[in-house]
């Protein structure tokens, strides 16, 4: 297989000879011409890997049943969890069903950023994420912010093979996905190195079920006391 970049990293790709499948958006004026590219082909049922501020993310379209079977085959994992990302906050509406008014506050104090709220799924749905309940999360990364506020609820997940782990920027993802990837937006290493908080936002009571970049303090700051770690079911 040849890969051919000009001379520079991230720019002009090629591959399978003539699919280009790696786009360099580090220059803003070019960023929005390839982020719309990438969508297009979501809604197609293929997948993407995007930055975001810890890790790049492995991307379908979360209503695409091509595009949520594609993630999982190429991670070998059947039954990888997958977190709903959402580009405004009144989006989850639509994906979730009886949300806290205290999980209200952390999305309005934390998002877009770092925190994942596992909520209880809209039963309605007709979509390949059927579950009881579903995590949620609005990017902070500006590359992944966009797409998913172009395309929709988008299902993602770390991008490393089973294993490995995550990728933190464009070659090391390109490296273990290869074309099993049908495009790759390229800005770089992630900025920070801790993967997001998840709290459980499906019962009364906050329960921090891993702690990340927002620490138990910052979230008991706005919502009172939280159950810790290894509390709950």
């Amino acid at each position: 297989m040849a890969l051919a970049s000009g001379g520079v990293r991230g720019v002009g790709w090629v591959l399978d000879g003539h699919v280009q499948r790696v786009f360099d958006c580090h220059d803003i004026g070019d960023r929005q011409e390839h982020v719309t590219t990438a969508v297009a082909k979501l809604r197609r049922g293929r997948i993407a890997a995007v930055p975001d501020e810890s890790m790049y993310l492995l991307v379908s379209d979360a209503f695409s049943i091509a595009g949520v079977s594609r993630i999982r085959e190429v991670k070998s994992q059947e039954n990888v969890p997958l977190t709903v990302l959402v580009g405004y906050a009144r989006t989850v509406d639509g994906v979730a069903t009886r949300i806290p008014l205290w999980a209200r506050d952390l999305m309005e104090a934390l998002w877009p950023g770092p925190l994942t709220l596992l909520l209880t799924q809209q039963p309605s749905l007709a979509w390949p994420l059927a579950a009881p309940r579903i995590g949620v999360r609005m990017p902070l990364h500006p590359i992944a912010l966009e797409v998913v506020r172009d395309l929709g609820p988008t299902a993602s997940t770390s991008v490393n093979r089973l294993g490995l782990p995550p990728a933190r920027d464009c070659d090391e993802a390109f490296e273990q996905f290869d074309r099993d990837v049908d495009v790759y937006l390229d800005a770089g290493a992630s900025p920070f190195p801790h993967r997001s908080t998840i709290v459980d936002a499906t019962a009364e009571v906050p329960r921090i079920v891993r702690e990340g970049a927002i620490t138990t303090e910052r979230i008991e700051e706005i919502v009172g006391p939280v159950q810790p770690p290894g509390s709950g079911a």
